[in-house]
């Protein structure tokens, strides 16, 4: 039976996880709350390439009816909203764009970058270096294309030979089970508590990329990382 997935958010993460998933032969629905000139455009475009999109859809449970079997949100809803939550209780998968590019470039190794401060210098470097070294490692994440952009341009070519990404705490905790083969944590201050809570909820999400990478890189000169 084909999965039906709805992706919530009509913005470059979303639209990335859509075409992906679409191009994988899933059903896909893209919702958006808002309802602009600019998004009816987008809308235009995806219907065209057999993606549906409903505008002005909000994030509520009565949206989601029938349940899909999978929703995939962009980062800047929180992975405990609540409807979300009651998606899961009723048996919903509930994960975000960087799960679907996960295994979307399955067969390739990632290099997977975070941090409060520093991440973005550190995936543009070791792109870089790596490019300038003859191996094919394209940036993504949250610099150059979305993971699941790149995922889309490599599943209809071939897959590079290393994936550099960037992963900011939003992503990380709606994608439990991407696990690089090199994890490199840059720095740890307190921030986006107004979402995570606590300073502690805030690390421990950083923490899981880590623990799940087999090579793991922390800053020594950062205190809470040395310690």
């Amino acid at each position: 039976m084909q999965e039906r997935v709805v992706v919530v958010g009509l913005g470059r993460s979303g639209t990335g996880a859509a075409r992906l998933l679409h191009y994988q032969g899933s059903q896909v629905s893209l919702f958006e709350s808002g309802n602009t000139p600019e998004l009816q455009a987008k809308a235009t475009a995806l219907a065209a390439e057999g993606i549906e999109v409903k505008l002005a859809k909000p994030l509520a449970i009565a949206s989601f009816d029938p349940l899909p079997d999978r929703v995939v949100i962009s980062p800047g809803i929180a992975f405990n909203q609540p409807v979300l939550q009651q998606l899961r209780d009723q048996g919903v998968a509930v994960v975000g764009e960087m799960e679907v590019a996960w295994h979307g470039l399955a067969e390739v190794p990632w290099i997977a970058i975070t941090g409060t401060n520093g991440k973005t210098t550190v995936t543009s470097l070791v792109a870089h270096l790596l490019q300038q070294a003859g191996v094919d490692a394209p940036a993504c994440g949250n610099i150059g294309s979305s993971a699941t952009e790149l995922a889309l341009a490599r599943a209809k070519t071939h897959g590079p030979q290393w994936a550099v990404v960037e992963l900011s705490s939003f992503q990380i905790e709606a994608a439990p089970t991407v696990a690089p083969r090199i994890g490199i944590w840059t720095t740890l201050t307190p921030d986006h508590l107004d979402r995570h809570g606590s300073i502690n909820n805030y690390r421990s999400i950083k923490a899981s990329l880590l623990r799940r990478s087999q090579v793991q890189i922390l800053n020594a000169n950062d205190p809470d990382l040395l310690a």
